[in-house]
């Protein structure tokens, strides 16, 4: 999941927690979000993984800085989730979801001894500082990668 940038400058790295405020469904709303941000993601060299849960996110976004912060103010503007919380924002060397222009997954109860990892009861993102919400975020990626 790790890879060097070799030649590249101005590699980003980006995380942020928000919350669904939109209508409908969220696990339709996540299905769609995903689905688009794939697309969109390839075109513009952004990775990176989103986490899902008790209707709120931590997303983990790389790539050129331009693109990154491009892409992040787009999803400032997405009426379908609020209260957004940077946690992370800064210059990066490597890739961790070079592989994914958007891989997610839906915290359930399996996911608890992560949680309580990173000193969290329940999935609340947004209190997170950056060196937890890294860990949460390449702990569950590593272990979604593996298939389990």
């Amino acid at each position: 999941m790790l890879e060097l940038e070799k030649g590249r400058e101005g590699l980003r790295r980006l995380i942020y927690a928000s919350r669904f405020s939109g209508p409908g469904d969220p696990d339709e709303t996540l299905r769609t979000v995903v689905a688009a941000s794939i697309q969109n993601n390839r075109l513009v060299d952004v990775t990176g993984f989103l986490l899902a849960g008790e209707g709120r996110f931590l997303q983990w976004l790389e790539g050129p800085a331009a693109s990154v912060r491009e892409t992040f103010e787009q999803i400032s503007r997405d009426t379908r989730h609020t209260d957004l919380t940077i946690i992370g924002d800064d210059p990066a060397e490597r890739r961790w979801f070079r592989d994914w222009n958007m891989g997610q997954h839906r915290l359930g109860a399996q996911d608890q001894a992560l949680l309580s990892e990173v000193g969290l009861e329940r999935f609340e993102p947004a209190g997170l500082d950056a060196d937890r919400a890294e860990r949460l975020l390449t702990r569950v990626g590593e272990r979604h990668l593996r298939g389990g």
